[in-house]
């Protein structure tokens, strides 16, 4: 059986602006387990809203 990982931080969901948190941690020298359930930067970023006009 695998040893169990160890995280300083665990992000649960990006949205729009959550990628920034795990990447700050991470240079911070922090252990950081992100968890999305599609694309990093939630629908909207990726699929969901047109661009502006």
């Amino acid at each position: 059986m695998p040893q169990a990982a160890t995280y300083d931080a665990i992000v649960i969901g990006t949205s729009q602006g959550g990628g920034f948190l795990p990447i700050a941690l991470a240079k911070a020298g922090r252990n950081v387990a992100v968890i999305e359930r599609d694309h990093i930067g939630g629908v909207c970023v990726n699929v969901g809203c047109p661009p502006p006009k």
